[in-house]
């Protein structure tokens, strides 16, 4: 039986997915659903199957593994419903790693993530469901990061760092090790964090 997935939303996020997707070669049959994007058009070669009504029935014709493609940037609040209404029509919602990243077997993955291009996930990690751990990335041992939450491009949070739900971590930036970050907090690209963070807060530059 062919092996097919759904990719919900086309936008930038989506193609840095598709393309992990596309060098690892595990699925037969890609395609994408999105709310603003023509039918039949097609993203990286896969084809848009229609808006987020559609997903029932792709569901139905074989597309039984799910992942959700919009990003988050200023808030998880789209990737939430997606992923509520995508497990509630049934789908099996996946992780898709890059090839190129290195995720230590003893790591502990939730379900939904994405991990990008020359990323690494050190021992005894904790990734919650929806995270996305952007390209050259570095999550190092012991470390905790929440659910929907994301980590960009070129952060690396040290040893045993402790990151909670629905936060960003912006590009670049460096995390101490031991460091506690709340929910729903926002630290700038390029900040060094070196102090505790509460929740619903946010920071840039030097945290301290």
């Amino acid at each position: 039986m062919d092996k097919k997935i759904v990719l919900i939303g086309g936008g930038g996020h989506c193609k840095s997915v598709l393309d992990s997707l596309l060098r690892n070669s595990e699925y037969d049959e890609i395609v994408i659903t999105d709310n603003d994007i023509p039918v039949d058009s097609t993203i990286m070669g896969c084809r848009v199957a229609g808006n987020d009504d559609v997903l029932s029935d792709l569901l139905a014709s074989g597309f039984t593994d799910a992942f959700i493609t919009v990003g988050s940037i200023k808030s998880t609040k789209v990737r939430h419903i997606l992923f509520e209404k995508a497990e509630s029509i049934g789908f099996n919602m996946v992780n898709i790693i890059d090839k190129s990243a290195v995720v230590s077997e003893y790591a502990k993955l939730g379900k939904g993530i994405f991990i990008g291009k020359c990323t690494i996930v050190n021992a005894d990690a904790t990734i919650g469901d929806e995270a996305i751990i952007n390209t050259n990335s570095v999550i190092e041992h012991e470390c905790a990061v929440g659910s929907f939450t994301h980590i960009s491009v070129g952060a690396k949070l040290c040893g045993n760092v402790k990151i909670g739900n629905d936060s960003l971590i912006g590009a670049g930036s460096v995390v101490i090790q031991g460091i506690e970050i709340g929910n729903n907090v926002i630290i700038g690209a390029g900040s060094t964090v070196i102090d505790n963070v509460n929740d619903n807060t946010t920071r840039v530059g030097l945290v301290k």
